[in-house]
């Protein structure tokens, strides 16, 4: 499953002396980004690489090319595992709300992207040609003949892309509860690592709680205050989520990838993968073979 693992390495263009931006171009082994948030936004291109991504309470498989805007304070995090000969690379782009300047958001003109911030919260995938048009002008942001002022412009253009397009997808159903502290950021890595660590294998609530160092109680409302979602379906959703992965990358019978993903009743399988993805696991493989290039 998505272990714990050595961090990826970060190459960092640190932020421009003149403007308030973070430019990182990820290359590592795999993604093992930890849950977090952090006061700016962000956006994040995936160039190479598939997994699992976490933003707020949504639980979504990803793939090269996607693309998402996350919300300043919204926690996220991207998960894969390592495979020999395949590294993975991903683009990240963080900027402050008030990155055109302090009173631009209060111009009426700027209020598509004030309210496209406001949906950020929540965490946006873009899609379509949106997606297409977005990725070749983020990359363009980070080509280092790039000017100060031409990347801000890239930025700004970009945004009034996405705010006046529509063509994207809003992830998580809520606005999940920040961490007040820095145990309690603590106390969540741990747990989200427990998840990852053991979903695939019989899993705990209790032993969840007991890492934790909170009552069963306790550890149930930390946890749907914190992850949006009872501790249960949060597992159902990250096994369903390792099953995606089997089904588009092995040939594996569809009760063997039940068992891998961590589900020891077929039936139950079945019944929690159509509930969450709409379709039957055989369903999803065939239709995700067809949309496939080259099949």
């Amino acid at each position: 499953m998505y272990a714990r693992r050595r961090n990826p390495t970060l190459e960092l263009i640190p932020k421009d002396p003149v403007l308030p931006l973070t430019l990182i171009d990820v290359r590592a082994s795999c993604f093992s980004y930890p849950w977090h948030h952090h006061p700016d936004l962000e956006l994040t291109l995936v160039i190479q690489g598939r997994g699992l991504r976490y933003v707020g309470d949504s639980i979504k498989e990803f793939e090269s090319g996607d693309l998402c805007l996350i919300g300043a304070g919204t926690p996220h995090c991207w998960l894969s595992e390592p495979i020999s000969g395949r590294p993975v690379r991903a683009m990240v782009l963080q900027f402050p709300s008030h990155v055109f300047g302090s009173g631009f958001l209060d111009l009426q003109v700027a209020r598509p992207i004030r309210d496209l911030f406001e949906q950020a919260e929540r965490g946006l995938s873009l899609n379509g040609q949106l997606n297409s048009r977005v990725a070749d002008r983020m990359q363009s942001v980070f080509l280092p003949r790039r000017s100060p002022l031409d990347r801000l412009g890239q930025l700004l253009q970009l945004l009034a892309d996405i705010a006046q397009s529509k063509e994207y997808s809003i992830l998580s159903l809520s606005t999940i509860t920040q961490p007040e502290s820095p145990s309690q950021v603590a106390t969540m890595r741990r747990t989200l690592a427990y998840v990852h660590e053991n979903a695939t294998r019989d899993i705990s609530q209790r032993d969840a709680a007991r890492l934790a160092g909170l009552s069963p109680a306790g550890f149930s409302r930390f946890f749907s205050r914190h992850f949006g979602k009872p501790f249960v379906a949060y597992v159902a959703e990250v096994r369903v989520g390792q099953a995606c992965r089997l089904l588009l990358e092995d040939e594996l019978g569809i009760a063997e990838i039940a068992e891998r993903a961590g589900f020891n009743n077929l039936a139950n399988f079945n019944r929690r993968f159509r509930l969450l993805k709409g379709v039957t696991p055989s369903e999803y493989r065939r239709m995700a073979r067809t949309m496939s290039p080259g099949e």
